[in-house]
């Protein structure tokens, strides 16, 4: 199926973004790779994809040979109907305004009769369990609900080989159980896949091999077997998760409470929605616990966020800082919220820019920069960067801003071991120093490493907590 040979890519500054790699993978495997951010995942997906160079300049070196096909390949259009592709943000995909539609897409583009495509969508439907949101609007979904449909949409040709970047990151536990269901009836109807991760756990049952990846090279090769007998310290010193999910014991912060937040009757529903996207009835929480937001997605936490920081106005209710009533521009200049979609937060021409323009603690930057492993990427443009270096320049911008309240939306979302654990150790660290810090995640690893208690929402109540 495929075969590298002494294999890389260049881009066209003559930088060495792959190199030396050799490797197979034979019809029907599925194979993870796996790594630190920024090794190459991304890269060598873009490559097998055809993407480099027929879009982006550079230069493919080595043999590399997929479907029998020497690359690049001489009939793009051709090659890349046998792929299914999904990219580390879904937002990427979608071509048309709702969910039935963008399924139909793909189909609808190469020419397939109405029948015969409304037959398939049913089909996915189906299979990705997207009945509830078949409806809906693409603008509407959150973003592990446009993760299932952009997983969908990428099968729906029934694609010879799948190339899944990411798939898990931003997916709640029931969503990651669908996506695992539907990768090993994949698996079973031959189909090779591919998968970058970093949440390795749910793959247990379905991979066939590990490729370990750090500075554009493969440098380690298990089978599954090989990788659960891997100590914990030999997993961190390969920057990788765990396969394991195991519950620690968060020791509390020592700081008095000196924040208080008090929610009484707060409601909200978004434009011609009749059922509320969010209800608390009353809850209080302060500065000294880390508060982890859990529930599907979907399940109104996004929005509590929103709420909270003032992007959308309350429609009944009121939300109390120490006592004080606030507004939603009080809530602005209190909050800063790290959205689950970092694109729509990176707005100038270098990384060093994005940092400082609207720091307020300017005198942190060398020390938070040394922290994100973001000193050699300050020239760099963000939107250069991989998901997971996107990732903790907003990260290190929220805490430069100087704000008393942070809210992170999948903080952990594209990153690796080592940058996961750098962020918990921060956000304590941060907690500590007095601030308050609200966590949504679905990373139940970092979970399990910082929260002090959990609010599981559930239809836009919490339920739990």
């Amino acid at each position: 199926m495929i075969t590298v040979k002494q294999a890389g890519f260049t881009t066209k500054d003559q930088v060495a973004i792959l190199n030396a790699l050799d490797f197979d993978v034979h019809t029907g495997e599925c194979i993870v790779i796996c790594g630190p951010s920024g090794s190459g995942k991304s890269t060598l997906f873009n490559v097998l994809n055809g993407l480099y160079p027929e879009l982006y300049e550079g230069e493919v070196t080595g043999s590399w040979r997929v479907f029998d096909q020497q690359l690049p390949a001489a009939d793009f259009a051709t090659y890349i109907e046998k792929f299914g592709v999904v990219f580390q943000n879904p937002k990427t995909h979608f071509f048309t305004t709702d969910v039935l539609s963008e399924l139909a897409f793909v189909m609808e583009n190469f020419g397939y009769e109405s029948a015969v495509i409304r037959q398939r969508v049913a089909q996915q439907i189906k299979d990705f369990a997207l009945e509830p949101i078949q409806d809906a609007s693409v603008f509407s979904l959150s973003g592990g609900q446009k993760q299932q449909v952009s997983i969908a949409a990428a099968t729906m040709l029934a694609p010879k080989l799948v190339l899944l970047d990411e798939p898990a990151s931003n997916l709640d536990f029931t969503a990651l159980k669908r996506l695992k269901e539907a990768l090993l009836k994949l698996k079973a109807q031959g189909v090779t896949i591919l998968i970058a991760e970093h949440r390795l756990a749910y793959l247990v049952d379905i991979a066939d091999h590990f490729f370990v990846f750090a500075n554009g090279q493969m440098i380690r090769k298990f089978t599954t077997k090989q990788m659960l007998a891997l100590t914990p310290s030999e997993h961190q010193a390969l920057g990788l998760r765990q396969l394991v999910d195991t519950k620690d014991t968060v020791d509390p912060l020592i700081q008095p409470a000196t924040i208080s937040l008090t929610f009484e009757e707060v409601r909200y529903r978004y434009r011609k929605q009749k059922e509320w996207a969010l209800s608390i009835p009353s809850l209080t929480i302060n500065n000294q616990e880390i508060i982890g937001i859990t529930g599907e997605n979907g399940a109104g936490k996004s929005t509590f966020f929103q709420v909270l920081s003032g992007l959308v106005r309350l429609k009944k209710g009121q939300i109390s800082l120490n006592g004080d009533v606030m507004k939603a521009k009080a809530r602005i200049d209190a909050c800063f919220f790290v959205m689950q979609d970092v694109n729509l937060q990176l707005f100038f021409e270098t990384v060093r820019k994005e940092l400082l323009v609207k720091a307020k603690v300017p005198e942190r930057f060398d020390e938070i920069c040394e922290r994100f492993n973001l000193t050699s990427l300050l020239d760099r443009h963000p939107h250069t960067l991989s998901g997971g270096e996107k990732q903790r320049v907003v990260i290190a911008s929220a805490i430069l801003s100087g704000k008393k309240i942070l809210l992170f939306d999948e903080p952990t979302s594209g990153l690796d071991f080592k940058n996961m654990m750098q962020v918990s150790a921060l956000l304590r660290e941060l907690a500590e120093q007095g601030l308050m810090i609200l966590v949504i995640s679905h990373d139940q690893e970092f979970l399990n490493q910082t929260a002090h208690r959990i609010l599981q929402f559930e239809k836009g109540q919490i339920i739990a907590g």
